[in-house]
Order: structure tokens, then sequence, then C-alpha cells
């Protein structure tokens, strides 16, 4: 086997596997960019989400304030029917009165 030969024999897996490891770091490369771009898309999405959520922390908080507004109201109304009721009450128990002692049926 001459020099040649030999340099050949030994170069040339020597080359393929250099290649084929270069190949590999390029592929590697490749998919680090595609994972960064998908990292990318969920901090947007994520960003999308958190806006959401604060939207909808306005509109609860919003809701909440409408709610109390309303039962306040219903409170004062509730209030107000009681004291009528109790107003149609007594005169009822005052005509009542007047009819027993003017003997009125």
């Amino acid at each position: 086997m001459s020099n040649i030969q030999f340099y050949l024999t030994i170069g040339i897996p020597t080359i393929a596997i250099m290649l084929g490891i270069l190949m590999n770091a390029v592929q590697l490369n490749s998919i680090n960019a595609r994972f960064s771009g998908i990292d990318a898309r969920f901090n947007s999405i994520d960003s999308r989400f958190s806006a959401l959520e604060a939207r909808l922390s306005n509109l609860e908080s919003r809701m909440d304030a409408r709610f109390n507004s309303v039962d306040a109201r219903f409170n004062s109304l509730e209030v107000k029917f009681d004291t009528l009721i109790g107003k149609v009450v007594e005169l009822d128990n005052r005509v009542t009165r007047i009819e027993a002692k003017l003997d009125i049926r």
C-alpha cells in the first residue's frame, strides 16, 4: 500500500465524518431557530391572554359595581314597600276598630 492510498483510506472517511458533524450542527441551529420562533409566538399569545384577562377583570369590577348599585336600589325599595305595607295594615286596623265601634260589617 502506497502513501497516497493510505492517506485516501484514512482521509475520505475522516472528511465524511467531519461533513456529517457539520451538517448535524447546521440542522441543530435550524431547529433552535424554529424553537425560538415558536417561543416568540407563545409569548405573543401569552401577552394577548394577559391583556384579555385584564379586560375581563375590569369588566368584572364594573359589573360588581353595577350589581351593588342595583342591590342598594332594591334594598331601598324594599324598605319603602315595607313601610307602605305597614301603613296599609295600620289603616286596616283603624277601619276594623271603627267598624267594631259602629257595629258595621
